[in-house]
């Protein structure tokens, strides 16, 4: 299986790693917070995690394996060029919405203050700049869902019952795919 390494935070951070540590994925985790649910779940699996404050420069840092790829689950670091240059493939971000809409850390909060009866999620290659870089494609098909918003619906409860599980579908999705057809979307997402 693949070398993957995992930026993630939070229950999505942890479910990413239990799902992959499941396939049989080599893995190391970095963490922004030093003992939330990804980290638990890492020490419990025996997965090599490591712990950078959000606005930290991780550049010094070198992964322990050479990564197949990145997946970032719930961190809202930027990824410098240099840090995506550790892949062989890319690194690949997952966000609560219908990319281009609704970019940055408060995507679920702002849609629902939209008043949007439909956003989404979107796996999309990192970059440099946040939440700009082409939906990732897995076999021609766009990883990019649309959610329903229920009226009346908290941001907290959309993520509960629809964003976070859809997250991690999609990010299992794209750590669990060969390579060969993993692929770039043909069109950037409009700024």
């Amino acid at each position: 299986m693949s070398r993957i390494l995992v930026f993630g935070n939070s229950w999505l951070g942890g479910a990413l790693i239990e799902a992959l540590h499941q396939l049989g994925h080599d893995l190391e985790l970095i963490s922004d917070e030093h003992e939330d649910a990804a980290v638990r779940t890492a020490w419990r699996l025996g997965v090599p995690c490591y712990q950078a404050p959000d606005r930290a420069p991780i550049g010094a840092f070198k992964p322990a394996l050479k990564p197949a790829l990145i997946l970032s689950a719930h961190s809202f670091r930027l990824l410098t060029p240099e840090v995506i240059a550790w892949t062989e493939s890319g690194a690949i971000g997952y966000h609560p919405s219908l990319l281009p809409a609704f970019p940055g850390r408060r995507a679920v909060e702002d849609a629902v203050a939209a008043g949007v009866s439909v956003t989404g999620g979107t796996c999309y290659w990192m970059t440099p700049e946040i939440d700009r870089g082409p939906v990732v494609e897995i076999g021609g098909r766009r990883l990019q869902e649309p959610v329903a918003v229920a009226p009346g619906e908290s941001a907290g409860s959309l993520w509960r019952r629809a964003l976070g599980p859809l997250g991690l579908r999609m990010l299992v999705g794209a750590g669990n795919c060969p390579r060969h057809i993993l692929c770039h979307s043909v069109e950037p997402p409009q700024k």
